[in-house]
């Protein structure tokens, strides 16, 4: 059975995160959808690298989703952070604990800025993690609790796209996946 995956794009979102995410994921056999924030579907990440969507957001804003994984870079979390329609997806899914990742930037200034993180142990990049709270702070390069997985940031994508694939389809297809890209654990 696929699993549906929302992977919202903004100008200046961390291309090696973002692509990350996308690679792995369909790899696995999600069955994913990169959307742009604007109606243009061309989204210009933090290094000048152009990305086509599949959709702008505004065709999947009443749609549910097994997973929404957000990129960091910036500005690129800012402007995701800036959209109604994405904080109204994430509030959705957030309300029926359905799976929300988070890489780099994203996890302290989309989640930690709307609320998601309350109560949440979580980690990001190191020029963000101070903006979460020191008690739900972590260092580690991946952290998972409950419905939200975090990560620190480009390095740290194909770990965190492993996790995603873990668990959305189970360990056995991560590391069938993490086996196929010669993915030393």
């Amino acid at each position: 059975m696929s699993k549906t995956v929302l992977i919202p794009l903004a100008d200046g979102f961390e291309e090696i995160e973002a692509m990350t995410m996308i690679d792995v994921l369909r790899r696995a056999g999600a069955d994913l959808t990169v959307c742009s924030l604007a109606e243009e579907k061309t989204v210009t990440g933090a290094h000048g690298v152009r990305v086509i969507a599949d959709e702008p957001l505004s065709m999947v804003e009443n749609c549910t989703f097994d997973l929404v994984a957000l990129p960091g870079g910036m500005p690129g979390a800012s402007n995701l952070r800036a959209s109604e329609a994405l904080t109204k997806i994430l509030a959705a899914q957030n309300a029926h604990q359905g799976l929300i990742g988070a890489i780099c930037a994203a996890p302290a200034v989309v989640l930690n800025e709307i609320g998601l993180l309350e109560g949440k142990m979580a980690t990001a990049y190191p020029g963000f993690i101070d903006t979460i709270p020191e008690d739900r702070r972590s260092t580690d390069t991946v952290v998972e609790d409950g419905h939200i997985v975090t990560s620190a940031g480009p390095g740290t994508a194909i770990e965190f796209a492993l996790r995603l694939t873990t668990r959305l389809f189970g360990p056995a297809k991560a590391a069938e996946v993490s086996a196929g890209m010669l993915v030393v654990q």
